[in-house]
């Protein structure tokens, strides 16, 4: 008995002394947690985008402000940088680099062009 006992406890400290789960990992990265991000667009026009954790988001949606309104946007599949969308507000906001555009969903027409992070 004591020494099933000794064994367990042994059995205790070992495990504690195990590296953390690759989840606890992304969690230390201030780079794994979801952001804001401010963009400067042609006009002197502003938007401030929340984008979710990179491991969250195929399933967590981003959130675009700009004059007190806010839209939510899927990811959607991009052929390079990143793309999201909103079929609702017929909107597709796209970001390559620092950089990004919002354009009409429908017909692709721009609403805000040259959008720089600041």
């Amino acid at each position: 008995m004591i020494r099933m006992k000794r064994l367990a406890a042994a059995a205790a400290l070992a495990a504690a002394a195990l590296p953390a789960p690759h989840a606890a990992a992304l969690n230390d990265n201030p780079h794994a947690s979801a952001f804001v991000v401010l963009y400067r667009c042609d006009g002197d026009r502003w938007l401030a985008v929340a984008y979710p954790a990179p491991f969250a988001r195929a399933s967590e949606p981003a959130r675009l402000s700009s004059n007190g309104a806010t839209v939510i946007l899927s990811q959607a599949r991009s052929g390079s940088g990143e793309r999201y969308v909103s079929r609702a507000a017929d909107l597709e906001w796209r970001i390559k680099g620092r950089g990004g555009g919002m354009t009409k969903l429908s017909d692709g027409s721009t609403i805000l062009a040259n959008c720089v992070e600041s």
